[in-house]
């Protein structure tokens, strides 16, 4: 097999997102991926900026949504979020490529789409939504609940 396409195979078994070791469904489009700097600054004497990025660039995972998810697969991902802070393997545009994070996330919600035949509990979801945001610790090693 050619190198580019051990390369694509590499890429189509791999799971865009992962929380914990698990890899959750592929988010529907909209997700926006936002890179912030941390800046400690301030004014000199003449007013000008004086300032210097502190720490790494953060990732947030903003807008990670789904159309449409089973109660099993919604249930999964709102369940990853037990212990608050999780590790997560996210893109990062930066360095153009996968980074293990620790990240916690913002409100779960999403909106009872169907019942099962009881008529009270919920069957699928449509619109499952989650912010993800980094805490600023890079690596595999730590964990995420310390």
């Amino acid at each position: 097999m050619s190198k580019s396409g051990r390369f694509l195979l590499e890429v189509l078994t791999m799971a865009f997102l992962e929380i914990n070791g698990v890899e959750v469904p592929c988010p529907s489009a909209g997700l926006q991926i936002i890179l912030s700097d941390a800046v400690n600054s301030g004014r000199n004497a003449n007013a000008e900026v004086i300032a210097e990025k502190v720490g790494k660039t953060n990732i947030k995972y903003n807008e990670l949504k789904w159309v449409w998810l089973t109660r099993d697969e919604w249930g999964l991902i709102c369940s990853l979020f037990s212990n608050f802070f999780v590790v997560a393997k996210v893109w990062n545009p930066a360095t153009n490529g996968f980074v293990n994070i620790k990240m916690y996330p913002g409100d779960r919600s999403a909106e009872v789409y169907w019942t099962e035949k009881d008529g009270v509990t919920p069957k699928n979801f449509k619109d499952c939504k989650v912010n993800i945001i980094d805490c600023g610790i890079v690596g595999t090693s730590f964990n995420p609940n310390a």
